[in-house]
């Protein structure tokens, strides 16, 4: 029903995503389900002009909102550039191309690029990060427990960044497939399941992968920093691969539903399950391309 509404007229979808951003901001940490799978849904079904026109008066409408309440406009710059726009890219590029691997390669290539910026930008990323959350830990500890807080953030702080850059990239793809989901539901029931067993993420990924990883064991600071936190965003990538062949898996050989479920209990208890499954999903992909070289050299 309200997928139907949001697709019923332009200003039926103005009103959508106007107040999914405004319920997004009760709940910030599903921002990009809540207010990108109303853009990812738009731009799947009505295409990249359509959203893009509801989207501007959406935020011009946000800015009057704001600037009526004396709230800063910088909250709706954020929606527009860090929520709005990657959506709106790549549900256009998932509606051309109906290929859910290419949608991953370009939301990895987003979140490279942002990686790059951000350390041409900052500099010694590790030291920034230390130094903003050594501020919020100062305002919201009691003096006795600073020490044993800033001990565990030093230990972390190489990691932090990584994590927040796999995370929007995460976001971003677990929106589009939502919206996909959604669009599934709507006007092609089980579409969405076909396309997620065929995703394979393409095999270039493969030797970049290869050469991302050389680069981070070899290369010298502060690049070193980088080109770890773009090869734990390649891992990421690849955790999706290997999701969807746990899917196919458990459909291929008629296993319980339970599996599935096992498995996400396991993601999400023990974190270092998703470099396992994100080993499985590259073995995937290598061996699909293994595949079609032998085939087209029989057929040659």
């Amino acid at each position: 029903m309200i997928g139907k509404y949001i697709l019923s007229g332009r200003i039926q979808a103005i009103t959508a995503i106007i107040l999914s951003a405004l319920i997004s901001f009760l709940l910030p940490p599903f921002a990009f389900l809540i207010s990108g799978s109303v853009v990812g849904l738009l731009t799947l079904r009505k295409g990249i002009f359509y959203t893009l026109h509801a989207l501007v008066i959406s935020g011009l409408i946000l800015q009057i909102f704001f600037i009526f309440l004396g709230i800063s406009l910088y909250i709706n710059s954020i929606y527009i550039l860090i929520i709005w726009l990657p959506i709106l890219f790549l549900s256009t590029i998932l509606r051309f191309s109906e290929d859910q691997g290419t949608l991953i390669l370009f939301a990895g290539l987003i979140t490279t690029i942002s990686v790059i910026i951000f350390y041409s930008t900052i500099g010694d990323v590790s030291v920034w990060w230390q130094e903003r959350l050594d501020l919020v830990f100062e305002q919201s500890l009691a003096p006795e427990q600073l020490d044993e807080y800033r001990l565990a953030l030093t230990s972390a702080s190489g990691f932090i960044n990584a994590m927040i850059f796999a995370g929007f990239m995460m976001n971003m793809i677990m929106s589009v497939l939502f919206a996909r989901w959604w669009q599934s539901r709507l006007f092609n029931l089980g579409g969405f399941r076909k396309e997620f067993y065929r995703l394979r993420t393409p095999t270039i990924m493969l030797p970049v992968f290869i050469i991302i990883l050389v680069l981070a064991l070899t290369v010298n600071d502060p690049w070193q920093d980088m080109f770890k936190d773009i090869l734990i965003v390649s891992v990421f990538m690849y955790l999706i691969q290997g999701i969807s062949l746990a899917h196919r898996t458990v459909d291929k050989l008629k296993l319980s539903v339970g599996w599935l479920v096992f498995l996400y209990c396991l993601l999400m208890l023990t974190p270092q399950m998703g470099l396992i499954i994100a080993c499985f999903g590259i073995v995937d992909v290598f061996s699909n391309w293994i595949s079609k070289n032998q085939d087209s050299e029989k057929e040659s």
